[in-house]
């Protein structure tokens, strides 16, 4: 697909790092008094027995906080595609509780879907390198660089910290864009035409390791520009399918397109604290993570979710990964009983 130079962007997703108050523009904060309601429902689920994923919302009322999570809701999904949002009562909580906190919100973003072939739509990230040096990105205290997870939300809540490193790092898909379209624009037709994606074992009984079809970077769909970028599962796919080829010309637009994402003056860079949850829309913002190291009584950990929207953003379909997803079904990991996302290649870092 060609750009379309007639796709209207709005205002609010072309943002840049370096020209407001840092992360401090995109915070929203929850009062204790507005989520008493959510937190004595979950704190008896939890005493109760329940698992947050059986929870549904009206098991998990948010009562005056409603008004602040659909203002994130929107603010995500048709504005600048980020919050920071504070205020969760990690202090007080157990763990236990905390998560069913987080669920009962997760549950008004959007429908969570599975994270991996576990198929959890409740994850934990957090470093389990020591016992599988080949475990998937969120599972490993590597770098990630810029890159899109396959739901239309995302959302972390930070439980701990880590010792050192950790840094989180967010730019707006849309800015880069027109960074490229403004310097370079030769070169956004390959990345309209997009590459083939490795799996990562992650693909259905049947299927192959490799996407059939061309992942676009950019597409345009009813008028909106959608981004899925992931620049490890490019390379592993060429890497190992001799059919594949990147082009010098499709490197050098990948490299344009990693070079520009990692720009400071247009990225948000933080660190999240215990009780600060990120939401993102995945095809308007990419996110990365610096490498960190943790003390051995206390990892780094967080929890996730990944979240299809109701109603879905209209995208083209070839920016699915998986086929359930390409054909209209389940975005996101489908799931395989008895599996662990963990996957060994020469571009392994531990």
């Amino acid at each position: 697909m060609e750009p379309d130079s007639a796709v209207v962007i709005p205002e609010a997703a072309l943002w840049r790092g370096s020209e407001g108050g840092g992360i401090d523009d995109f915070a929203v904060d929850m009062e204790p008094a507005a989520y008493a309601m959510l937190e004595e429902a979950a704190v008896r689920l939890v005493a109760e027995g329940i698992d947050p994923v059986d929870a549904g919302s009206e098991d998990l009322p948010l009562g005056d906080l409603g008004p602040t999570i659909e203002a994130v809701r929107l603010e995500a999904l048709y504005g600048t595609g980020m919050v920071l949002l504070r205020g969760f009562p990690v202090d007080r909580l157990s763990g236990d509780e905390v998560a069913m906190f987080f669920w009962g919100i997760g549950l008004c973003l959007g429908r969570a879907v599975s994270q991996s072939v576990m198929g959890e739509r409740l994850g934990h990230v957090i470093d389990v390198s020591d016992v599988d040096p080949h475990a998937r990105a969120y599972r490993n205290r590597s770098e990630l660089t810029p890159h899109c997870d396959p739901a239309d939300l995302l959302s972390f809540l930070c439980l701990a910290a880590a010792t050192e490193g950790g840094e989180s790092r967010f730019v707006s898909s849309p800015t880069v864009h027109e960074e490229i379209r403004a310097t370079r624009p030769d070169l956004l037709e390959h990345l309209y035409r997009g590459f083939r994606y490795h799996r990562f074992g992650e693909n259905e009984e049947g299927t192959e390791p490799v996407t059939p079809w061309r992942v676009p970077v950019y597409s345009v769909c009813d008028g909106l520009l959608s981004c899925r970028y992931v620049r490890e599962f490019v390379e592993i796919a060429a890497d190992e399918d001799p059919a594949i080829e990147i082009t010098d010309d499709e490197r050098e637009a990948l490299e344009l397109f990693e070079a520009t994402a990692q720009r400071p003056d247009l990225r948000v860079a933080f660190t999240l604290q215990p009780g600060e949850a990120v939401v993102a829309n995945n095809f308007t913002v990419l996110h990365a993570r610096t490498a960190f190291t943790c003390d051995t009584d206390r990892r780094r950990e967080l929890l996730r979710l990944w979240m299809a929207a109701e109603p879905p953003r209209p995208v083209v379909r070839e920016i699915a990964l998986y086929e359930r997803a390409y054909h209209g079904g389940e975005v996101g990991v489908p799931p395989q009983p008895g599996r662990v996302p963990s996957f060994a290649s020469r571009f392994d870092q531990n």
